[in-house]
Parts: structure tokens; sequence; C-alpha cells
């Protein structure tokens, strides 16, 4: 009986080192999380009181209500950039701190429930069931969690009630702010634009060649990357009905939107029929003349409408770009447009 005492000892004292060490480990991990945590919070802090900053100096630098990143004022319109930059940065910080605040909960609901299954009496039972008059000792037992796994839980609330304001908030801007693959791409069509192939045409000349549509579209590219022009709602499209009419006849009538592309800068393709075509956007109108004997060709509109200015709109056929020695075709267009050079 000695020897079988010594080996239920010896299992015993097995069984309770794998637990201490099993909670050891579990200790070390929860500590380097809860550092982690720490520092996350830390730069939460830090980037909401930076955010807080940039908010009060907008308020007072634009204090009629116009959102910042629509200002006619570009030291305005770049810190709301920064400000967005910064939105950007509390979202990444505030989503690691909630997923590993949500590992805390599940980690201490999983060790709460281990510590309460009476494993300890099941293995000892089933080892020896003579009863242990000689060892005594305390239950094994975990930290109490509940007050931290309650307070966590309501971290995470709150952080989620965050994380949802920035989200909205983003999502706001990025109806106005271009994003940096379409900056990119406003500065290269700027570089493409060569200045000698530019041939000038009056802003109130409607119906276009295809030189004076690349040069067109160079005016645009220009206008795409001044500071001094304000952004502009990128979810609002224009509506152009266009009407077209051969012997007073009416032969095609549709409504098309105009895709926009910044600074209140909007492009459309469309398919004209030979006759007299008006297009209407608003209370503006234009005409646009094409010979009876013509077939129905591929147009581009584009049309610029300031906020406090006239609207200037052209229309040149795609043909008759794609024609030009060297187009200006600007890498801003919309890839649905399908406008290509040669070369391109």
């Amino acid at each position: 009986m000695v020897t079988g005492g010594r080996c239920f000892s010896g299992l015993v004292l097995a069984f309770v080192t794998t637990i201490v060490m099993t909670f050891s480990h579990q200790a070390a991990a929860q500590g380097a999380t809860s550092k982690t945590l720490a520092q996350l919070t830390e730069e939460r802090q830090m980037l909401t009181a930076q955010l807080d900053q940039y908010r009060k100096s907008l308020d007072i630098l634009q204090p009629d209500g116009t959102p910042p990143e629509q200002s006619a004022n570009a030291a305005v319109r770049s810190l709301a950039v920064e400000a967005a930059a910064l939105k950007q940065q509390l979202i990444t910080v505030t989503e690691r701190e909630v997923t590993l605040l949500q590992r805390e909960i599940v980690a201490a609901s999983a060790s709460r429930t281990e510590s309460t299954t009476p494993i300890t009496a099941v293995t000892v039972a089933e080892v020896e069931p003579a009863p242990l008059n000689a060892m005594e000792s305390k239950p094994l037992r975990t930290h109490n969690s509940d007050n931290t796994q309650q307070s966590d839980a309501e971290n995470v609330a709150h952080l989620h009630q965050l994380l949802e304001g920035f989200y909205t908030e983003l999502q706001e801007s990025a109806q106005v702010l271009p994003t940096s693959e379409e900056l990119a791409r406003r500065e290269q069509s700027l570089r493409d634009a060569d200045p000698q192939d530019k041939i000038p045409f009056s802003v109130d000349k409607v119906q276009l060649n295809g030189s004076e549509g690349s040069t067109a579209l160079a005016a645009i590219s220009k206008r795409l990357i001044d500071s001094r022009i304000p952004e502009s709602r990128r979810d609002i499209a224009p509506i152009c009905t266009i009407k077209t009419r051969l012997f007073d006849t009416l032969v095609s009538s549709e409504n098309r939107s105009l895709k926009p592309v910044g600074k209140n800068q909007y492009i459309a393709r469309v398919r004209l029929q030979p006759g007299t075509t008006t297009l209407s956007i608003s209370s503006h109108q234009w005409e646009v003349q094409l010979p009876q004997q013509v077939a129905a060709t591929d147009f581009l509109i584009t049309l610029y409408h300031p906020v406090d200015g006239t609207p200037e709109l052209h229309v040149f056929a795609v043909d008759d770009l794609l024609a030009v020695e060297r187009p200006h075709i600007p890498a801003w267009l919309p890839p649905e447009l399908d406008i290509k050079s040669e070369a391109g």
C-alpha cells in the first residue's frame, strides 16, 4: 500500500505541476496582452487628442458649416485631408484594441469554465478510490474575472461606437476627397499634357474638333490639381437629358448621368444621332449639330460646373480625338469610358 500511495502522490504532484505550469503560461500571455492593450489605448488617446485639435481648428476656420473637404480655402482642405488620415490611423488602432479585448473576454470565460469543472476530483477518483486523509489542499482557482470581463465588455461596446463614428466620418470625406491613387493619376495626366499640342478654343464653344477636345481634356487635368479649386462631392451625378430631332421629328431621347471626376468636373460617353441634339442639365441647354448623312457616333461630354460660376460644356467625337497625332488621354478618365490612344 505504501508503494501505491507513493504512486498516487506522484500522480497528484504531476497533475498539480501541470496545472500550475498551465496557469503560469496563461498568466504570462495575459500579461503580454495587457501590456499591448495599454500601449494601444495610450496611442488611441494620443491620436484622439490630435484629432480634437484638428476639429477645433476646422471649426474656427470654417464657421459657416460647409464641409471642410469642400472649402474654397486650400488650408482648410489640407487640414481636412490630415484629419481624415488621423481617423484612418484611429480606426486601425481601435480595431486592434477591440480584437484583443474580445480575445481576453473569450479567454476569461474559458478559464472560468475550466476552474468550475471538478476535473481534479474525477481524476483522483479514477486513480485511487481511497480517501485522501493525509493530504488536503485548497481548490485551484483562477483570478476572479467577473468584474474584469464586465469592464472589458463595456470597453468593447464603447470602442464599437467610436469606430462607427469614424467609419461614418471617413465615408463622408471619401465622397469628396480623392484617394492617393486618384491624386497620382491626376499628376500623371498633367505631365502627359504637352503644352505644344494645345489648340486654343473659346470656352463658350460647345462642339469641338479632335484637337480642341484634346485641349479641353488637358484643361481639366490642370484644373484637377489646382489647389485653388475646391473639391466636390462625387456621390452626386448631374443628369443630362439628350434629345435629337431630325426634320423637326424627335428621333432619340434619353437621360444620362455624368460621371464626377472631382472639382465640379463631370464626363460621359454618349452615342449621338444625326440631326440637332439638345443637351439639358438643370436649367441650362446646349445644342450640337450632326450632318444628316453621317452615322450615329460616340461622343465625350465634359461639364465643368463651378459652384458660383457659369457651367462650361463641351462635346467632341471620340474618333476625332483619337485621330489627333498626340491626343491627351488623361489617366483620370474613368475606365468604363474605354478610351485609349493607339499607344496606350
